[in-house]
């Protein structure tokens, strides 16, 4: 599987869900297929998975999907599996956050965080024992840092 494709996919696959109501797999198929992402039903249920999305009944009833990975003390998903596995600590200055991890293991925090990007995360660089995160702001380096946070804590 190619990690930049995959990446990029779930980068949109996660734009779709913060800006529709979606409330099937079949539908996501066809609006990534729209935005140039050749998939198959199986491929978005593993993306879904990976990017922490679940489906949840919304205001009114309805069943759609929601992005709740990220939320302060949830820890299911990628980011969060490797959160708990590698990092070690984590700083904030202003609208960059640095997260120190075990020897080697930067880059699959980094991958995980490009993979499924907080809300305001402009993108990452991983070096062999920490990442660097940089954030549109102070205000989404402050909410970036702390669902981090509660993502090593829980």
């Amino acid at each position: 599987m190619n990690r930049d494709r995959s990446a990029a996919r779930r980068l949109v696959l996660r734009r779709l869900l913060q800006k529709r109501k979606v409330a099937g797999q079949e539908e996501l198929v066809d609006l990534l297929r729209k935005a140039g992402h050749e998939v198959t039903q199986a491929t978005v249920s593993r993306d879904l998975t990976a990017i922490g999305a679940k489906k949840m009944s919304s205001p009114g009833g309805k069943a759609r999907y929601h992005l709740g990975d990220l939320e302060p003390g949830a820890g299911t998903g990628e980011l969060g599996r490797r959160m708990k596995e590698f990092a070690r600590e984590i700083e904030r200055s202003l609208n960059l956050i640095v997260v120190k991890t075990s020897p080697g293991s930067a880059s699959p925090v980094a991958s995980a965080v490009d993979s499924s990007p907080p809300s305001g995360v402009l993108g990452t660089v991983a070096g062999d024992d920490t990442v660097l995160i940089i954030t549109r702001s102070a205000r989404a380096g402050a909410e970036v840092h702390r669902c981090l946070e509660s993502l090593l804590e829980s």
